[in-house]
């Protein structure tokens, strides 16, 4: 069974995400694994974007973006920009960004 036949969605849909990191800190690890393992899940005719902003070495970029608590994960698209702080282990929060993907 192909990965794509549990999702309701058969459209393709675009993501740009943005993960700001603090370096090798615990909790940006784990926001890393849960994000990858979010991603893996969705679709390979969807097209994921990510830009991963460790903010040790782009102290600047999360500052722009109004980011001062790391990790955070910010959602450009699809639909209105959302900022998520934590490690990404709330699925609940999850389910409500990516509805047709958790």
């Amino acid at each position: 069974m192909e990965n794509s036949s549990k999702y309701r969605n058969p459209e393709p849909v675009h993501y740009a995400l943005r993960l700001f990191v603090a370096g090798n800190a615990p909790n940006s690890r784990i926001a890393k694994e849960n994000l990858r393992r979010l991603l893996r899940d969705f679709p390979s005719e969807d097209v994921v974007d990510l830009d991963i902003v460790d903010v040790m070495d782009n102290p600047d970029a999360a500052l722009s973006h109004g980011v001062f608590v790391t990790p955070a994960l910010q959602v450009i698209e699809p639909g209105l920009e959302t900022l998520i702080f934590g490690n990404l282990s709330d699925q609940e929060v999850l389910k409500r960004l990516f509805p047709e993907k958790v």
